[in-house]
């Protein structure tokens, strides 16, 4: 695959913030911006194959995340404009569904984590008594433990009587902690709770099959285009068939839309002219993933295309790491050391592609206005006030009792399946050069 990720005068290291528009994607798209034009809610002839486009992506996606023998009705997969809408009608429709269950005070509960993406927790406060927005919530923040992984234990434990949902990413952007979530959603469908997961970080990075599963899988699960090879501007959202009108719960609205009001489009859930060319290109991108490529450990398997893609970025990210340590580490004169991993040392829980490490006695903002035009790669702090140089750095690593001399100077590195060798060991000697001339060594 070749994506041209990394420019000749830029080592790009940021995919977890976004990854490159992958070529066999736009090829897929490029169809639907030229000869098949055509409106796929049309039953003419130029709405044929764009309808056919769209359904095919369907299936694609729910390859991603049910087992083919599970394949259920493509139409729980509803098509949206970003990761931020899908998690925002997550939670808008959960808790329309819940009405009969709030408390004396017309409260439901949701319980969350404290490492969420602003897409839920900003989501959730708009419903709190001060958000303003009906209906209104109360919320349990979960906290994770310092490897940035949540207890099934608690998360079950904080379930009340008028909770409606329980929403927890399938994995952290920021220091790539994996959240049992397959476990989670197991004990939510026995306990008859609506479980939600934004699991825009894991697609192609770690097996999600059974994610979806009819019996024990997750009811809603937010996937991202732009984070798989797709473009930006293109989301999903799988609702599990029938959940809405399980355990008393009342369809809202009679099953149509929630957020955008308009011509009744995917299933009456989201109004809107589907964007043909990007359904397209996610459904594309996710075929990419499950198609075989040859094992690079084992030449004779054959493998799918997520896990070959893993077992390269691990090797990066473990590359990347060493280099960084070596190259710091050995100017290193006092008992403490300057490199420090944040997230699970164990690899099976986290991302294999994602490096939060922290500099010790490094400002990680300045060093990346250091080297922003020849490394891409993304900060866990910032400077707020100029004239104090306060320093604040990221929810995520307080949650996780980061130590603040670390998490000043804690960057995120995420590398792709194209990253290479050279690329890693180049971006590896700036960034120690520019830390260097911050400690003065």
């Amino acid at each position: 695959m070749s994506s041209k990720g990394t420019s000749d005068k830029c080592v790009y290291l940021d995919y977890n913030g976004t990854t490159p528009v992958y070529p066999p994607v736009v090829d897929a798209m490029l169809p639907y911006l030229t000869q098949h034009f055509g409106n796929p809610s049309s039953s003419h002839y130029f709405g044929r194959e764009p309808k056919q486009a769209v359904n095919k992506s369907r299936q694609s996606l729910l390859r991603l995340i049910q087992n083919n023998s599970d394949i259920t009705d493509p139409h729980s997969i509803i098509f949206t404009g970003c990761g931020t809408e899908s998690n925002n009608l997550a939670i808008r429709l959960s808790l329309l569904l819940c009405q009969h269950i709030a408390d004396g005070n017309g409260l439901l509960h949701v319980v969350s984590t404290n490492i969420e993406h602003p897409a839920i927790t900003q989501c959730l406060s708009s419903y709190s008594v001060q958000g303003g927005l009906a209906p209104r919530i109360s919320v349990t923040y979960v906290p994770v433990n310092e490897e940035g992984i949540v207890s099934v234990d608690h998360v079950i434990n904080a379930i009340q009587p008028n909770t409606a949902l329980v929403t927890i990413m399938t994995a952290n952007n920021e220091v790539g902690s994996i959240q049992p979530v397959f476990e989670i959603a197991k004990l939510c469908r026995e306990k008859e709770i609506l479980f939600h997961t934004d699991a825009a970080q894991a697609v192609g990075k770690m097996d999600l099959r059974g994610l979806a599963d009819p019996t024990t899988g997750a009811d809603l699960i937010t996937l991202v285009g732009h984070k798989f090879g797709a473009p930006k501007g293109i989301a999903a959202l799988y609702v599990r068939p029938n959940c809405f009108n399980e355990s008393g719960r009342a369809n809202p609205d009679d099953g149509g839309s929630v957020l955008l009001m308009g011509g009744g489009q995917e299933g009456g859930r989201r109004g809107g002219t589907e964007n043909v060319p990007y359904i397209a290109g996610i459904g594309r991108a996710a075929e990419m993933l499950l198609e075989k490529r040859q094992s690079p450990l084992h030449h004779n398997d054959n493998i799918d295309g997520w896990e070959y893609n893993a077992l390269h970025m691990e090797a990066m990210r473990k590359r990347l790491l060493i280099n960084l340590v070596q190259g710091l580490e050995k100017e290193n004169s006092a008992k403490s050391t300057f490199v420090r991993t944040n997230g699970p040392s164990d690899p099976k829980q986290r991302l294999p592609n994602t490096l939060s490490v922290g500099l010790k006695g490094i400002r990680s903002g300045e060093l990346l206005a250091g080297i922003g035009m020849i490394v891409a790669c993304s900060a866990g702090s910032a400077c707020h006030s100029s004239s104090s140089q306060a320093i604040s750095y990221s929810s995520i690593l307080k949650a996780m009792n980061v130590p603040p001399e670390y998490a000043i100077g804690t960057l995120r590195l995420s590398v792709g399946p194209d990253t290479t060798e050279k690329d890693v060991d180049f971006a590896a000697e700036i960034i120690v050069n520019e830390a260097k001339k911050q400690l003065g060594l």
